[in-house]
């Protein structure tokens, strides 16, 4: 992809972006650029080779583990902006919200294979890196209804991918959704609506892309749960 041979610069302990035309983008413009533009990333992770194993006993679960993998994942957002960036894998991995109950998105790209096994829309759960070994492992599902915010990757998947691979790409999507939930003054739990979650890059982990939601709550349980319950 021609977006990732932008020149990409970081800095140690923290991350440091460039757009497109060059300009270096300190994290707390990527903060402003975020919460006034609504600017989402991808993710990307590549590898020189993989496995992707069905779990013993479970339903469409499989350990998928990616072989010479660079220890930093890159992230790009989409137009207007094009800013390219690096974070630390396992600071990646620490702050990316691989919930059980709402795990992020990726495709899974194998760049040589046939293609009727060349690409999955799957969940990611339980990330593990090593560093030594260069080892990214994660347990997968393969989303029958893909639903990868670049379109083109849910055109193209398939339902089955090879066991072993040679050179693959891992496209993760944004934050997944969390769930605010909503209270009156007094602290009376009302529900819970589902709002966006962004990667801010000055705290390197998934956080609420804005904190006004209290205009959701009340339009889904009135207007005396316009409160949050400590979220």
């Amino acid at each position: 992809m021609a977006v990732l041979a932008m020149a990409l610069l970081t800095v140690s302990g923290g991350v440091m972006a460039e757009e497109a035309e060059g300009t270096e983008v300190e994290v707390e413009d990527l903060e402003e650029l975020q919460s006034e533009k609504n600017v989402t990333f991808m993710f990307v992770q590549t590898a020189q080779s993989g496995t992707l194993v069905p779990v013993e006993g479970q339903e469409n679960l499989f350990t998928l583990t990616l072989m010479g993998v660079a220890p930093q994942t890159i992230a790009f957002s989409d137009r207007p902006e094009r800013i390219v960036a690096q974070a630390e894998m396992q600071q990646f991995l620490d702050g990316m919200c691989f919930e059980a109950e709402n795990p992020p998105n990726a495709a899974l790209e194998i760049l040589d294979a046939d293609e009727e096994e060349d690409v999955a829309v799957v969940e990611l759960f339980d990330p593990v890196y090593d560093n030594e070994s260069q080892t990214l492992q994660y347990n997968v599902s393969i989303l029958e209804m893909p639903d990868h915010s670049y379109a083109v990757f849910n055109e193209r998947a398939d339902q089955a991918l090879p066991e072993t691979f040679g050179p693959a790409t891992l496209f993760i999507d944004d934050c997944s959704d969390g769930w605010w939930r909503c209270c009156t003054l007094d602290g009376t739990f009302c529900g819970k609506i589902k709002v966006g979650r962004c990667y801010n890059w000055a705290h390197a982990r998934c956080e609420w892309c804005s904190y006004d939601h209290g205009h959701g709550c009340t339009d889904s349980y009135g207007s005396q749960c316009e409160y949050d319950c400590g979220n």
